[in-house]
């Protein structure tokens, strides 16, 4: 069909954008019909065919599930000197709602770092090396009155599986100087070895 002055369809633009997380197409078709010998018709055709074709591929990747990104991902420790406890049993909480896997394979993991021994998703390789203190107050010289040492202490064992919770509360929590075991030792005592 002509009007005047040229092509009454001298273009025709078909856009299509689907976005399910974590998977997006976009496609956007544009073609100059006044070049073209096919008729518009048929390229509204084509366009409408493509269109389906991709609703279909939505339509399957958004009814398969999908894992969360979270859960495939692995959390390696290693020369981690520790640090604030409250700060720590903030991350084990957010690890423990994740189900992320912990891997302490290597290097040390001391102090604070050590309560990621109580995760049920974590394991630990036998050269890896492991330092016990008990609760500190972060300023050197200052002594935690006891009811706070003993709610610390008990705060840190209960993150530790039970023999090593045991070994905890005798012997590692009286000590100020790091007890340094390797992870050969904790896997005796019940902590998860990495395949």
């Amino acid at each position: 069909m002509k009007g005047l002055g040229g092509s009454l369809y001298s273009v025709l633009t078909a856009s299509f954008s689907v976005d399910f997380r974590p998977f997006s197409v976009s496609l956007t078709m544009k073609r100059d019909l006044s070049q073209a010998p096919e008729r518009p018709r048929f390229a509204l055709r084509r366009a409408g065919l493509l269109f389906s074709i991709l609703m279909l591929c939505a339509i399957s990747f958004s009814a398969a599930p999908i894992a969360p990104a979270h859960a495939q991902s692995v959390v390696r420790v290693s020369n981690d000197g520790g640090g604030s406890l409250p700060a720590r049993l903030n991350e084990l909480r957010q690890l423990r709602n994740s189900g992320q896997r912990v891997e302490i394979r290597r290097g040390y993991c001391n102090s604070a770092c050590t309560l990621y021994l109580g995760l049920e998703n974590t394991c630990v390789s036998p050269n890896a090396r492991f330092g016990f203190h008990g609760p500190q107050i972060a300023t050197r010289g200052l002594r935690m009155l006891p009811d706070d040492f003993e709610k610390w202490s008990r705060t840190m064992a209960e993150h530790y599986p039970s023999q090593l919770k045991g070994w905890f509360l005798q012997t590692a929590r009286h000590s100020e100087k790091l007890i340094t075991v390797r992870g050969a030792q904790l896997i005796q005592m019940g902590v998860p070895r990495c395949g």
